[in-house]
C-alpha cells in the first residue's frame, strides 16, 4: 500500500504542477497580478525546500528568502508603497508588529536577555510583516492564490515520494498508536506528518470555497489523498470543525451578501477561542491531547509568577538545552504567545484573530474568505501554524490571511493576458476606474 500511495502521490503531484503552469493566467488573476504570484508562490515553495537546499541552514536560506521577497514586492509596488487602504488590514499588521515587539522587549529584559542567536530569527519577523504590507497595497487578492499557492508547495512535496523511501514514517504503537491507511505516515522530507496534513488542511479549506466544477473537486481528492495518507489525526478534526463554518457561510450568502462579520460575533469567537486555550493550557495533564501536554505544563511552569508579561521565546531553547522541556516546540499558538509575551501578547494576539475576521471582502461573501482564518483558530490550539517572532514554511499562510479581499476574484484569463510576462497589476472589475 505504501508503494501504491507513493505512486499515487507523485502522479498527483506532477499533475499539480503542470495545472498549475496550465492555468497561470488564472493564477495571475487571484493574486492581481503574475509578478505577485511568482513571488509569493515562489517564496514559499523555496521557503518548503529549504530543509533539502541548506539542511541546517535552512533558517539562513528562509531569512533571504524573505529579504528577496520584500526587495521583489518594493519593486512591484513601487507605485503602493502606502500600504492596504483597507483600515482593518492596516490595524491587523500594526497589531502583528506590537506583538513581535513586546515579545523581543520581554526576551531582552527577561533574566539574562536573548538567549542564542535568536535576533535574526526575529529580524525576518519583522521582514516578513514589511512583505504582507507591500503585498496588500495592490489589487484585491483573493481566497483562490491561498488554494493555489498551497498547491504549489505540495507538488513540492510530493512529486519525489515514489522514488524517496525516506517519504515514509514507521506507524507507532502502544499510547500513541497512529498509522494510515497507507500502511505508514506521510511526512515528505519534513520531520512530521502532521507539518504536510497542516499545509493541505489549508489548501483543501480555500479549494472548496474559491474554487468552482471539476477544479474543486480535483483539489478536494488530491488533498484528501495526501491527508489519508499523513494520518494525522489533528487534520481530521480540524477539518471536521471547520466544516461547520464553510456549510454555515454557504448557507448565509445564499440568502444575502455580507461585506463583512458582525463585530461582536468576531469578538465573541475570539473570546471563546482564547478563554479555550488557556483553560487548556492550565489543566492539562502529560498525556492530554497525544502529549501535548507534556509541553505545555512546562511552559506553564516555567512562567510561574510572570503569567502576564512571558519570559521570551528564547528562554524555551535554553530550557531544551538544559535538559528541563521537550524537544518538540510548543505544538500550539496559543502558548507560544504565553510564554513568549504572556497575556499581554495573548491580548494581542486575540485582538488580531478578531481584525482578520472583521476585515471586510468586496464579493459579499466574508463568510466563506474568512473560513481560513476559522481553521487558523482551530488549528492554533494544537500546532503553531504562524510564528511571529520568526519565519519559516507556514508563513505564506499568515500572509494570505492578512491581504485576502475576495473569495472567487477574477476568472477569466483574457484579463491577465499580459501579467505573467509584464507583470501588469490586474484590476478586479470591481476596482475598474
Amino acid at each position: 500500500m505504501t508503494t501504491l500511495f507513493g505512486v499515487l502521490l507523485t502522479a498527483g503531484g506532477v499533475a499539480v504542477a503542470g495545472w498549475l503552469i496550465h492555468q497561470r493566467r488564472t493564477v495571475a488573476a487571484a493574486f492581481g497580478g503574475g509578478r505577485i504570484a511568482i513571488g509569493l508562490i515562489g517564496f514559499s515553495v523555496l521557503a518548503n525546500a529549504a530543509p533539502v537546499l541548506a539542511g541546517d541552514n535552512s533558517s539562513a536560506l528562509i531569512g533571504l528568502l524573505v529579504f528577496a521577497l520584500v526587495a521583489w514586492l518594493f519593486f512591484v509596488r513601487r507605485g503602493g508603497l502606502a500600504g492596504p487602504a483597507d483600515i482593518w488590514r492596516r490595524i491587523c499588521l500594526c497589531l502583528a508588529a506590537a506583538l513581535l515587539l513586546w515579545c523581543v522587549a520581554v526576551d531582552l529584559l527577561t533574566g539574562e536577555g536573548v538567549y542564542g542567536s535568536r535576533m535574526p530569527a526575529y529580524a525576518a519577523a519583522g521582514l516578513l510583516l514589511v512583505a504582507v504590507w507591500l503585498l496588500a497595497a495592490g489589487a484585491p487578492i483573493s481566497l483562490a492564490a491561498m488554494a493555489y499557492t498551497g498547491l504549489a508547495v505540495l507538488s513540492l512535496l510530493t512529486i519525489p515520494t515514489a522514488f524517496y523511501g525516506q517519504a515514509w514514517r514507521a506507524c507507532t504503537g502502544g499510547q500513541l498508536e497512529k498509522c494510515s491507511l497507507a500502511g505508514g505516515l506521510f511526512k515528505s522530507f519534513y520531520d512530521s506528518e502532521n507539518y504536510i496534513a497542516l499545509i493541505t488542511s489549508f489548501t483543501l479549506v480555500a479549494a472548496v470555497c474559491a474554487l468552482r466544477g471539476a477544479q474543486r473537486w480535483a483539489v478536494v481528492a488530491f488533498g484528501l489523498l495526501v491527508i489519508v495518507a499523513t494520518g494525522s489525526r489533528t487534520s481530521y478534526l480540524a477539518l471536521a470543525a471547520v466544516a461547520c463554518w464553510v456549510l454555515g457561510a454557504m448557507l448565509l450568502e445564499w440568502r444575502r451578501p455580507y461585506q463583512q462579520i458582525n463585530f461582536a460575533l468576531c469578538v465573541s469567537v475570539v473570546i471563546g477561542a482564547v478563554a479555550t486555550a488557556t483553560y487548556l493550557t492550565w489543566s492539562a495533564a502529560k498525556n492530554t491531547l497525544s502529549n501535548r501536554g507534556n509541553i505545555w505544563i512546562h511552559a506553564r511552569e516555567y512562567i510561574a509568577g510572570s503569567e502576564a508579561t512571558g519570559v521570551g521565546v528564547s528562554k524555551w531553547y535554553l530550557l531544551r538545552d538544559q535538559g528541563d522541556a521537550p524537544h518538540h516546540f510548543f505544538h500550539s499558538g496559543y502558548v507560544l504567545a504565553i510564554f513568549s509575551g504572556g497575556f499581554i501578547a495573548l491580548t494581542l494576539w486575540g485582538l488580531l484573530i478578531a481584525t482578520l475576521l472583521r476585515a471586510p471582502v468586496v464579493d459579499g461573501r466574508a463568510f466563506s474568505a474568512k473560513a481560513p482564518v476559522g481553521l487558523f483558530i482551530i488549528y492554533s490550539f494544537t500546532e503553531v501554524v504562524w510564528n511571529p517572532l520568526s519565519a519559516d514554511g507556514l508563513t505564506w499562510i499568515f500572509a494570505l490571511l492578512v491581504v485576502t479581499a475576495c473569495t472567487l476574484g477574477s476568472t477569466d484569463g483574457n484579463q491577465v493576458d499580459t501579467s505573467v510576462t509584464t507583470g501588469d497589476v490586474v484590476r478586479l472589475p470591481h476596482d475598474a476606474g
